[in-house]
């Protein structure tokens, strides 16, 4: 009974070491989530002040291109009139370019809102969920503290119950071996070890009548058809 016990409480002892490593993946996916929120928007910054600046080259076109146009009603000759409707041309080739990289800039950038959208819903979600389960989290680790005050003093009643020599030589085992202190043996072999003993101590297993420990593992051992401590 006390093994029961104590198993319960290394279990317990697992699982609330387990539990701040949970708590800090979430904390990790927050940060994550949060990194790339903040590098969109940032990529969303650089697009909008790509658009701006293709506009502003466009404002410093169009004086430029309407000043062509203009000087065309005052050429005098055949050469410089075909000059001038040259520039005009590569001045609206210009014209479009930017305007195709305006067009190109602001799909790019409803997309990029869309996202930078999403990414607000899904850290509103991830907080959410964040929060709910280092609440989950709180309330188990208050379940297991009051568990093991529980069990701490089931131990303790039961300690007073037990021959104390035994008990002294199980805790001392228990200071020093993984697992169960305590293991039945079956058909010759040892359950906390799986390995086989000599034939006359299984003999004297059977008849009960003697503390026992394994040769191989040193765990207390009993016959399995027996109860343990």
């Amino acid at each position: 009974m006390i093994q029961s016990i104590d198993t319960r409480l290394d279990d317990i002892r697992r699982e609330k070491e387990q539990t701040p490593r949970e708590i800090e993946k979430l904390e990790d996916d927050l940060d994550l989530l949060k990194k790339a929120m903040e590098q969109d928007l940032s990529s969303l910054e650089e697009l909008k002040e790509g658009r701006r600046k293709v506009e502003r080259e466009l404002e410093e076109i169009e004086p430029r291109f309407k000043k062509s146009k203009a000087r065309l009603n005052e050429v005098k000759s055949n050469k410089e009139y075909h000059a001038i409707l040259k520039e005009i041309e590569e001045l609206k080739e210009l014209i479009f370019q930017k305007e195709e990289v305006v067009i190109k800039c602001m799909e790019e950038i409803e997309i990029q809102e869309k996202e930078c959208a999403n990414n607000g819903v899904r850290w509103e979600q991830s907080q959410k969920g964040y929060k709910n389960k280092e609440k989950q989290f709180l309330e188990r680790m208050k379940e297991l503290d009051s568990e093991v005050q529980s069990l701490n003093d089931r131990r303790t009643e039961l300690s007073q119950k037990v021959d104390q020599d035994l008990l002294r030589t199980y805790n001392g085992l228990r200071m020093h071996l993984k697992g169960r202190v305590i293991a039945p043996v079956i058909d010759f072999v040892c359950q906390g070890c799986h390995l086989g003993i000599p034939p006359q101590q299984y003999n004297d297993l059977i008849k009960g009548d003697s503390l026992q420990s394994c040769p191989n593992c040193n765990r207390i051992i009993y016959w399995g058809g027996n109860n343990g401590l």
